[in-house]
């Protein structure tokens, strides 16, 4: 009993002896809890190496997140805002819903979106973020999906920039593991340069990839 009481007044004078918890700013509040990533990559070849990504919850656009691209804080330069794109990115409100960053090949930005949580298919779509010139663009886009009820699977990769494609689909028997519907094609659209701040998270995929999805699902067993 009496080792426990020390314990217990131990414990008391080491937390009255604490510093209290920092306040919040205003801006803190209303900032800190909309992050849902960051990262820190050599985006811009002219600049020093640690350009920051962040994902934001949109306050603006329901189930959809902002990306911010900043300059390096540590640069002699202040720092400034490279690129912000509202809505760019799918966010739902459940696990297996949100966004993320990664590092691209080269010095390349993937934006991630899922929908993993629910539903029959779920899906993924990985943009790769380039900088040319002076600013930011698109220049591919993967999406990956599947069927939990009959099986098969669909990928769909376009370099936006040269306007090159390739989709590999099929469909599967889950219980026999006999593949139903197969195809592997790839081809080419006109190129193009889509600005980063131009793109939105409803927008349809590439012609290629609502063509290989919508046969692919005019393949699923009945």
């Amino acid at each position: 009993m009496i080792a426990r009481r020390r314990l217990t007044c131990l414990t008391a004078l080491t937390l009255a002896a604490a510093p209290p918890a920092a306040a919040q700013t205003p801006a803190e509040t209303a900032v800190l809890p909309r992050i849902i990533d960051t990262l820190c990559l050599d985006l811009v070849e002219a600049l020093n190496g640690c350009e920051t990504a962040v994902l934001l919850a949109s306050e603006t656009a329901p189930d959809t997140a902002d990306l911010v691209i900043l300059s390096d804080r540590r640069a002699a330069e202040p720092q400034t805002v490279l690129a912000l794109v509202r809505g760019m990115a799918f966010d739902g409100p459940l696990f297996g819903q949100a966004p993320r960053l990664e590092a691209g090949p080269g010095n390349a930005l993937r934006l991630v979106a899922e929908q993993i949580g629910i539903g029959r298919s779920p899906w993924s779509q990985a943009l790769t973020i380039v900088h040319r010139g002076d600013g930011f663009l698109v220049a591919g886009l993967t999406y990956e999906t599947y069927d939990r009820v009959v099986g098969g699977s669909l990928v769909c990769d376009v370099n936006l920039l040269t306007g090159d494609w390739a989709t590999t689909a099929e469909r599967v028997n889950m219980e026999t593991g006999t593949v139903t519907f197969e195809r592997a094609q790839t081809g080419r659209i006109a190129g193009a340069r889509p600005p980063v701040t131009d793109w939105r998270a409803d927008d349809p995929l590439p012609q290629p990839c609502e063509a290989a999805l919508a046969e692919w699902y005019d393949a699923a067993p009945q």
